[in-house]
Formats: structure tokens, sequence, C-alpha cells
């Protein structure tokens, strides 16, 4: 399905989702969380939020937002919850950063060629 947001001069096809290898999970960045976040994840997990918070996330930004860690393998970043299959582990509640990929006000004004770089799913708007 082709989404389309208003004032981005792109769309995104889903179908592309899982074709990549990952890449908006993979790399340097930040994935950042909220408190209601934290509480939904470590549900789904089965584990406490204190659990949840010392094994699965790190202080970013002089200590003031809570984020996600990366594991490094083979030289690569990912995310924590990214399987062996590039499959998000925990999915059905993923961080509403990761849900709205690729339509971040950061990413608004970026090259559509750049931006099929990190995700091959981006289409021009009059697609």
């Amino acid at each position: 399905m082709i989404i389309k947001k208003e004032n981005f001069n792109y769309g995104f096809d889903d179908t592309f989702c899982g074709h990549c290898g990952a890449k908006c999970c993979k790399g340097k960045g930040y994935v950042l969380l909220y408190k209601d976040e934290i509480e939904s994840i470590s549900e789904y997990l089965e584990i406490t939020v204190d659990k949840f918070i010392k094994f699965y996330t790190k202080k970013v930004e002089y200590g003031k937002k809570t984020a996600l860690i990366d594991l490094k393998t083979d030289g690569e970043t990912k995310c924590v919850f990214l399987d062996e299959n590039n499959r998000c582990e925990i999915y059905e509640v993923r961080p509403k950063q990761c849900k709205s990929f690729p339509f971040w006000n950061s990413l608004k004004n970026k090259n559509i060629k750049k931006l099929q770089n990190l995700c091959p799913g981006v289409l021009h708007a009059d697609r």
C-alpha cells in the first residue's frame, strides 16, 4: 500500500518492508522512547519496567532522554530488537519513532534519491 502524508514530497510503499535488510533499523542514531512506550514494550516482553530500562536502554543527549541500545555485530550497528532475519521482535509495540518512519520532519526536505538510499520504499509523491 502506498502511504502519503500531507506536506511531504514523497510517499512510502510499505510492501518494501522486510526486503531491504532493515536499513531503517541499522546504522547510527537513536530510537528515543516515551514513558508509555517503555511500559508497553516491558509488558510485551513480560519483564518489569526496571529490568527493561536496565537491559535495553541507555541515556542520551546529556542523560536527559532514554533510547534503545544498539548491538554491534560484524562491525554493523543495529537495533537491539532486530533479529537474525532482520525482523523486529517488538513490531506490535514498536516505538512511535519507528512507526512514523520515513515521515520524519528531519527528512522532509531531503533529496528523494538520498531518501531511497535509506529506504527503498520511498517514492516520488506523484506515484
